[in-house]
């Protein structure tokens, strides 16, 4: 009798360790324990692309225990995008171990605490300058800085932490008020830890989602490590920058957001209540740093590494420079409008290597009917933006990079509402404005100045790039030939 109350109870586990919720969206078998593991790793967005031709635009699927619906093609992610109940956020283990078991910040956060965070920062960051003229000079100055830093050597140079620095300055200038030395050690060290933790990210969950103790067993040199190492730099980073705000913070005088974030604690000292902690504040500059920084120097790389694959793109892009801003000074935005083979390339470089070809993961909020299935509660959603910008039908000829494609016959820009490499709607990229002027701003004065060839001594790079938590590109080294 115990035998055969053992396969019962067995047999019981196994059928609901593998059943999908009734009306959900079709998809690959669900296996016990593990839900679907054959995804392919190295590139997740094309997998889960492939997966609309069986099941359709909207496929049901299990990582492990997670319950998560893909969304491809343009009609379903448009939709998916535009709906409320779709916007929430499912829990991350990354983001509640960095936070000590408590998710906190402003990317994975949801409800009215996200509200009030990120409509405070979004204010606040405007008025310092995020994406606006005034922060222009900053994003000069490093450029300058980084043409003399290339300019410095004649071997072969590899652009990813050198752009990096240049992106976390930026980006830092409007955050913590200072500006780093590009040779400074612990600024390298951490722009290498972040790189290497995006890459090393799983969006599908890795086993640590399925057994959460095991993480205090992972090895150095695992995915799950490399990934908590950056995040963890990151917050000690960020929180040592807190403390030395707080030792000289004078409340007339805001020198940053920072600054700004501990005089609006300070308003609200007495209320147990509040988002406005010390805490909050450690994690939500920790989000926009890591993410801000590495998606900016990855996009810049990628327009910087076809340049030097495309030579013929170049010389069309430096003569346009040549005609409309000279030799004189370095591009600005006034320059912008004029530069429209320019913003060509750079938007056919949005869409070929967008830097999130999956949205961070959003989450039904609630039991949710959505083109015809049921979706219920917390349950996760991924956005595939890639299927929206590689579209054959649409594009006709995605997988070739040709800037032309955003020119009418006129010779004006054309835009498309599919152009959306940062997300749509209310859980677009927060540092969307910074992230484009500061591709905008870097990559033109670089390209003014040198002219890049593709190192031939390393193997040709990988086109593809390399997925993690974002798209980076591969590793490259360029030659850059002064062009005056």
């Amino acid at each position: 009798m115990l035998l055969v109350l053992a396969l019962i109870l067995l047999a019981t586990w196994i059928y609901y360790s593998v059943k999908k919720p009734d009306g959900f969206p079709p998809g690959p078998p669900r296996y016990p324990f593990v839900g679907y593991p054959f995804i392919e790793r190295h590139l997740v967005h094309k997998h889960l692309w492939r997966l609309s031709e069986t099941y359709g635009p909207v496929v049901g699927i299990y990582f492990g225990p997670q319950r998560t619906v893909i969304i491809n093609g343009w009609s379903a992610v448009k939709e998916a995008l535009a709906t409320d109940d779709l916007n929430g956020r499912p829990e991350s283990l990354f983001i509640k171990y960095r936070d000590d078991g408590e998710t906190k910040g402003v990317m994975f956060t949801e409800g009215e605490f996200w509200k009030e965070q990120r409509r405070f920062s979004l204010h606040n960051f405007r008025n310092l300058g995020f994406g606006k003229r005034s922060h222009e000079a900053v994003m000069h100055e490093e450029a300058q800085e980084l043409i003399k830093e290339i300019e410095g050597t004649d071997e072969g140079v590899e652009l990813q932490v050198k752009l990096g620095v240049s992106a976390t300055n930026i980006l830092w200038a409007l955050m913590g008020g200072t500006r780093f030395q590009r040779n400074d050690p612990q600024l390298i060290d951490l722009v290498e830890s972040l790189n290497k933790a995006f890459r090393a990210g799983e969006v599908t969950g890795t086993i640590v989602d399925i057994i959460p103790i095991a993480r205090h067993v992972m090895p150095k040199n695992s995915k799950f490590s490399i990934t908590m190492d950056g995040m963890y730099k990151a917050k000690a980073f960020i929180e040592n920058s807190v403390e030395e705000h707080k030792a000289t913070l004078d409340p007339d005088n805001p020198r940053d957001f920072i600054d700004i974030f501990l005089i609006e604690m300070s308003k609200h000292a007495d209320d147990k209540e509040t988002t406005f902690r010390e805490d909050q504040l450690v994690s939500l500059c920790s989000d926009i740093f890591t993410a801000g920084s590495e998606t900016g120097s990855a996009s810049v790389s990628f327009a910087l590494m076809f340049c030097a694959l495309y030579p013929e793109y170049m010389k069309k892009i430096q003569d346009e420079l040549d005609s409309v801003v000279g030799q004189e000074r370095l591009p600005s935005l006034d320059d912008r409008p004029k530069l429209v083979y320019t913003e060509a390339f750079i938007t056919e470089v949005f869409r070929f290597r967008g830097p999130a070809p999956l949205t961070v993961p959003h989450c039904s909020t609630r039991d949710t009917k959505f083109q015809g299935y049921n979706i219920p509660a917390r349950t996760m959603v991924m956005i595939n933006l890639y299927s929206v910008q590689m579209d054959k039908e649409y594009w006709g000829d995605p997988e070739n990079f040709r800037p032309e494609r955003f020119l009418n016959p006129d010779g004006s820009l054309r835009k498309d509402e599919r152009m959306i490499p940062f997300g749509k709607g209310r859980r677009a990229c927060l540092g969307e404005s910074l992230a484009r002027m500061t591709l905008y701003l870097l990559f033109t004065a670089l390209i003014q100045k040198f002219s890049f060839e593709i190192d031939p001594s390393l193997p040709f790079p990988d086109t593809e790039g390399i997925a993690g938590f974002t798209l980076g590109p591969p590793k490259f080294r360029v030659f850059a030939k002064s062009r005056f």
